[in-house]
C-alpha cells in the first residue's frame, strides 16, 4: 500500500478553505485556558514525531458516526481518523436517540446510558474530552488537512457544529484551515462509465478490488486512505 503521494501531484488537488463554508448562526469562541494549555503541550511533545506528509500538508482521513443524517441536529457517536500509520479513535455516548434506521446501518445502540456496538459495550468519553483529544491528535501533524467522503455536505458540518457547541471551534479552525472531499476527487478522476456509483464502499470494491467490514470505521478510513492515494496517483485502470 502506498501511503504517500508525490508532493507535486498532490499540490494539483484543490483544497477547500474552511472560510468558504461558514456555519450559520455560529459564534466562534475561544477554548478554555486549560484546554489551550493542554493543546500547546501536545504540540511541544509532538514536535519531533514523524508523520505521513506532503511538502505542504498532511492528509488526515476522517469519519464520523452519528445518531442520524440531519446535519443540523444529529449527535456524534464516534470520531475516527488515520494519517499514514497514526490513528485516532474515540466513542462518545450520544445525547440524542439513535434512530432504528441509523442503528441498522452503523450497529450502535444505547441502553442505560451505555453505548453498544453490535451488542458489545464500548468505552466512551465525554463529548468535550473526545473533541479535545481529537484536536490533540491533529496538532501533532504538519498542517493537517481533513479528507473524507462526502465530507463537505456531512461530516464537516457536524464536527464544526459540535466543536462550536463546546467552545472549541476557534481552536479547530486554527488547526484545520482546509479540507478535501474524496467524492469530488473521485468524480473528477473516474469516468462515470468506470463505476456503478460513487459511494465509498462501491469505489473501494471497484477501484481497489477490496472491501471493508460493516460497522468498522477504522477499516473504513484505512480503505479511504488507500483510495485517495490511488486516485491522486492515477494508479487504477480506466
Amino acid at each position: 500500500m502506498q501511503t504517500r503521494a508525490p508532493g507535486q501531484k498532490l499540490k494539483q488537488l484543490q483544497l477547500t478553505s474552511v472560510s468558504s463554508t461558514p456555519l450559520d448562526d455560529t459564534t466562534v469562541q475561544r477554548p478554555e485556558p486549560e484546554i489551550q494549555s493542554y493543546l500547546s503541550s501536545v504540540v511541544r511533545e509532538g514536535a519531533d514525531m514523524s508523520c505521513d506528509q506532503t511538502e505542504n500538508y498532511t492528509p488526515v482521513f476522517f469519519e464520523l458516526e452519528t445518531t442520524g443524517l440531519d446535519v443540523a441536529s444529529c449527535d456524534i457517536i464516534q470520531v475516527c481518523a488515520i494519517s499514514g500509520e497514526k490513528t485516532f479513535n474515540v466513542y462518545v455516548c450520544p445525547r440524542k436517540q439513535i434512530s432504528e434506521e441509523t442503528s441498522s446501518v452503523n450497529g450502535f445502540t444505547v441502553q442505560n446510558q451505555t453505548l453498544f456496538l453490535d451488542g458489545v459495550p464500548m468505552e466512551t468519553k465525554s463529548h468535550k474530552e473526545a473533541l479535545t483529544n481529537f484536536l490533540a491528535f491533529l496538532v501533532t501533524l504538519h498542517r493537517p488537512v481533513l479528507v473524507g467522503h462526502n465530507l463537505q455536505c456531512f461530516d464537516w458540518l457536524i464536527v464544526s457544529r459540535i466543536m462550536s457547541e463546546f467552545c472549541l471551534l476557534n481552536e479547530f479552525q486554527k488547526v484545520i484551515s482546509e479540507y478535501q472531499d474524496t467524492i469530488l476527487i473521485a468524480k473528477n478522476c473516474i469516468p462515470k462509465t468506470r463505476v456503478t456509483n460513487f459511494k465509498l464502499k462501491n469505489l473501494v470494491r471497484e477501484i481497489l478490488n477490496k472491501s471493508y467490514p460493516d460497522h468498522d470505521s477504522m477499516e473504513k478510513v484505512k480503505a479511504l486512505q488507500d483510495l485517495y492515494y490511488t486516485l491522486v496517483n492515477g494508479t487504477f485502470s480506466t
